[in-house]
């Protein structure tokens, strides 16, 4: 049973707990907060088109992009569904000669849309995703742990056929050991 008066001395000690328990939890969880973004590709590096970028242990460069519709010969080839477009960009990458396997780079590559109509748009790599392409593909679709010789890879994005033109479109880039940094290619 409290004493009459209790409340009445303690106070000041209630008072601390009301303001320093949310202070103390905010601490908490904007910590935690900001340590969930530092593993996700959140600080774009801007690349001009043409222009090459030494990011993670390799150099990259976009070579080339191609778009192609679904009632093309190629959208018929590749299965594409009816109101969509694909789009393939071409990576060029220069591994460096250093580091062993497991120290090379992989890679997670994003499509983004942004201003236009739309807002902001993104698409994963069509590699294993939910629309399944057809036909004769790139050989190589990602970069690559095991090839320390320069090569390319196409990545592949499905994507509406409302999709705006190149200069709203944007490839990101993203090596694990980089992140929160990751390389934004600008395609127009």
């Amino acid at each position: 049973m409290l004493r009459p008066g209790w409340f009445r001395q303690n106070r000041l000690a209630l008072l601390a707990v009301l303001v320093l328990l949310p202070v103390t939890l905010g601490i908490m969880f904007a910590y935690q907060w900001l340590g969930y973004f530092e593993r996700f590709p959140s600080r774009p590096v801007d690349v001009a088109t043409g222009d090459s970028i030494q990011y993670g242990r390799s150099e990259w460069r976009i070579d080339s992009t191609d778009r192609f519709g679904a009632d093309s010969a190629r959208g018929q080839e590749r299965g594409l569904p009816a109101g969509t477009d694909l789009i393939v960009v071409t990576v060029r990458v220069v591994p460096s000669s250093t580091g062993t396997d497991k120290e090379h780079d992989l890679c997670t590559v994003r499509l983004e849309e942004t201003g236009g109509e739309h807002p902001t748009r993104s698409w994963a790599n069509a590699t294993g995703a939910a629309v399944p392409l057809t036909g004769t593909g790139p050989d190589l679709t990602s970069c690559s742990r095991e090839l320390r010789t320069p090569y390319t890879f196409d990545a592949q994005f499905v994507v509406p056929a409302d999709t705006g033109d190149w200069s709203a479109l944007t490839l990101g880039a993203s090596v694990v050991t980089e992140l929160p940094e990751y390389a934004r290619f600008s395609l127009d």
